[in-house]
């Protein structure tokens, strides 16, 4: 089992590692001219031809690109000698029409639009063609749609493993590369979302290639991970200014540069949706209202940035507390009144820290978690004949596994109120029924077991 997951795990690190915007132009297929079904020996012969020609500096061989330099060309025969390596470069070049894989047209019809709309889409991003790259996207959100969806589409990889004749090659690695490629379709995407002036295009494409919503979360928040560090960077750096008696270049700094990177977050994870970023932009808040009030204490301050300074604060928080302090202490501030010794002195926010807050278990949950645990029991008391030992071997596991499901922060408060409606009617009327021994065991197993274990496996921590 060991050596069959190593398998996996290598097809999906070798489909990580080749996943940039550069997917397609890298491609050893690509480079050295050669077909995606292409022989071994094929594969020699067209190497010693190629490099023969390129070491000598001859004309560049038919099929062989302009932009890959002789050492590139070198490369890629070496990736193509390598059974792992060109197993998953198959996957991102032309299967063209089937042979002898056995597989419907209509798959290696859709396989191969996805790959040339995708590699279309990266050469418009990059300006190599004139091509509008919506489009593209949108067609190859579709075609890797269609090509994935099909059933033939797994029996082919495990086909081409079977081609291949390495013993490094079997079905773990075709599970391997198949699970790891949702996230891998997106890599490029996030690369370029990274570093456009315009995130929101690559934010809608992201949603495009029907990745479970945890997978496009995630590519989000590593597209944004850089930004994060900007913002996490220049707060640091304010509050040092501020703590330096360095106010006025706080303020500055804070309403010039601080802006387009917390609208970036907006645009890419939004607080609304990301909890992270809600964390920044309170402590963003935060900051402001202490740079304005040490602005104010200054006297020299102009109004218009000290109005800037909280405005800007504003815009970044929807706490009662913070907005009300930074209402006040405005206020305070433009009235240009002598502070010091004042009992109505403006007083600085506590700088607040930027990790998310930790959601707690609610009592509510614990205690119907209880009730249905109780229901549970009750219902195998009343209904079995010796109802003991099943009671010991369901219901105690039961209670421990409800409670830690009750307990556990990212359990939705629905859950087990929705639960417990589902014991009144499964529970009463089995019980109406005079079942047999086994099919009370197996629901109070379902209920009282399975259900809750499921509900934090299925819940995951709202970002």
């Amino acid at each position: 089992m060991g050596e069959n997951e190593g398998r996996g795990r290598a097809a999906a690190a070798r489909l990580r590692a080749i996943s940039t915007p550069e997917l397609y132009r890298r491609n050893p297929f690509r480079i050295t001219g050669l077909t995606a079904t292409a022989t071994r020996r094929e594969v020699r012969e067209r190497r010693l031809r190629v490099l023969g020609v390129l070491e000598v500096g001859g004309a560049r061989p038919p099929g062989v690109p302009g932009d890959a330099s002789a050492d590139e060309v070198r490369a890629a025969f070496d990736a193509l000698g390598n059974a792992e390596h060109r197993f998953v470069d198959e996957l991102f070049w032309t299967w063209g029409p089937p042979s002898d894989c056995g597989c419907p047209a209509q798959l290696h019809r859709a396989h191969d639009n996805a790959v040339t709309a995708y590699a279309g889409a990266l050469d418009a991003e990059a300006e190599r063609t004139e091509d509008h790259p919506a489009p593209l996207w949108h067609d190859a959100a579709r075609s890797w749609d269609a090509a994935l969806s099909n059933g033939a589409f797994r029996a082919h990889l495990v086909h081409r493993t079977g081609k291949l004749g390495d013993r490094r090659l079997d079905e773990s690695s075709v599970d391997g590369l198949r699970a790891a490629l949702p996230e891998a379709l997106l890599a490029p995407l996030v690369s370029l979302l990274s570093s456009s002036p315009r995130p929101d295009r690559f934010v809608e494409y992201l949603t495009l290639f029907g990745a479970a919503r945890h997978v496009v979360e995630d590519a989000r928040m590593e597209a944004a991970g850089g930004t994060y560090q900007q913002v996490e960077e220049l707060l640091k750096g304010l509050r040092s200014a501020v703590d330096g008696d360095q106010a006025r270049t706080a303020a500055d700094r804070l309403v010039e540069e601080l802006p387009p990177l917390l609208d970036r977050l907006e645009e890419v994870v939004p607080r609304e949706e990301f909890r992270r970023t809600a964390a920044f932009s309170e402590a963003a808040a935060v900051l402001a209202n202490n740079i304005g009030v040490a602005l104010g204490e200054n006297g020299d301050a102009p109004a218009n940035l000290l109005r800037e300074v909280f405005a800007a604060g504003r815009g970044w928080t929807t706490d009662p507390d913070t907005l009300a302090a930074l209402e006040r202490n405005e206020s305070a501030a433009l009235a240009e009144k002598p502070w010091y010794g004042t009992p109505g002195r403006p007083a600085p926010l506590m700088h607040r820290s930027t990790a998310p807050a930790q959601p707690q278990a609610s009592l509510a949950l614990v205690l119907a978690a209880l009730v249905h645990v109780a229901a549970g029991i009750t219902f195998l008391a009343v209904t079995l004949i010796s109802p003991l030992l099943p009671i010991l071997l369901i219901g105690l596991p039961g209670l421990l596994i409800s409670l830690g499901a009750a307990g556990n922060p990212r359990t939705g408060r629905p859950r087990f109120p929705v639960l417990l409606g589902v014991d009144a009617v499964l529970y009463l009327g089995v019980a109406h029924g005079s079942p047999a021994s086994w099919v009370v065991v197996v629901l109070a197993v379902v209920l009282l077991i399975v259900a809750p274990a499921t509900f934090v496996s299925t819940e995951r921590e709202y970002r």
